[in-house]
């Protein structure tokens, strides 16, 4: 009890405790003063905030989308090929590829071509937030990959600059018809795979979902997560942005 005391003081003295305190301080004094339009607004903006940081809320959301793929048979037939969909990589102060947050793309991808269970990968993907120059996300898989023991020949790389979900799935449908593979597999995040699902079956291309990188670990609740804190605001975010990209078909 002592300790959970004391994680809850903690994440109360960070940050984004403190501004949830001060907003609620402010609220309740709003409602003392009997300033009836800037209470509702203030206690309006209180709830907002608890809601946007909360570990429990972010759990259940991020939870809400990972459900819904279910883990790839382990006794399924080789792949042709699987398209691992951008965004697993970061680059290091020395400019070279390493795994990022939702590494587990890669890695996962690789532990499937060593298992013998695909044998072409396929990466893809662009981003304009590199240092000097769009950044070849794809390029930058591949030398992870060849990292990782999977030769050249096993892996293919998109050359289309694809900068979302949809033109990245757009590719690999072309890319599919055009090598004649017919068992095909979509791996992304867990939590992004429904998105990148529905944008499949518009575009026509007929993949067996493989999900990594899971982030709902189902962890016990603790009072500490009652405070508005940076697990809470990364899972809600991330939640919230892929059920705005299925709402806006991106």
């Amino acid at each position: 009890m002592f300790f959970a005391l004391q994680k809850f003081i903690g994440y109360l003295l960070m940050p984004a405790g403190l501004v949830w305190m001060g907003l609620l301080g402010t609220a309740i004094w709003s409602w003392r003063k009997r300033l009836r339009g800037f209470r509702l607004a203030l206690t309006c903006l209180f709830m907002v905030y608890t809601l946007a940081g909360n570990y429990w809320l972010g759990e259940a959301l991020i939870g809400s989308l990972e459900r819904r793929i279910p883990d790839l048979p382990v006794n399924t037939a080789p792949l042709d090929a699987v398209f691992v969909l951008g965004g697993g990589s970061e680059l290091d102060r020395g400019l070279s590829p390493e795994l990022s947050e939702s590494g587990d793309r890669i890695a996962a991808a690789a532990r499937l071509w060593h298992a013998g269970r695909v044998r072409t990968l396929v990466c893809s993907g662009a981003s304009d937030d590199g240092p000097q120059t769009v950044r070849n996300l794809g390029e930058e898989t591949r030398a992870l990959w060849r990292g990782m023991g999977i030769p050249d020949e096993a892996i293919f790389v998109v050359p289309e600059a694809c900068r979302n979900t949809r033109q990245e799935i757009t590719a690999d449908q072309r890319l599919q018809v055009l090598r004649g593979w017919r068992r095909v597999g979509l791996l992304s995040s867990a939590w992004h795979l429904p998105r990148a699902l529905t944008l499949a079956q518009r575009a026509g291309l007929n993949a067996t979902p493989i999900p990594s990188d899971v982030r709902n670990r189902s962890r016990r609740y603790q009072i500490w997560h009652l405070v508005p804190q940076h697990r809470g605001f990364a899972l809600v975010e991330l939640a919230s942005w892929e059920y705005l990209g299925r709402w806006t078909g991106r």
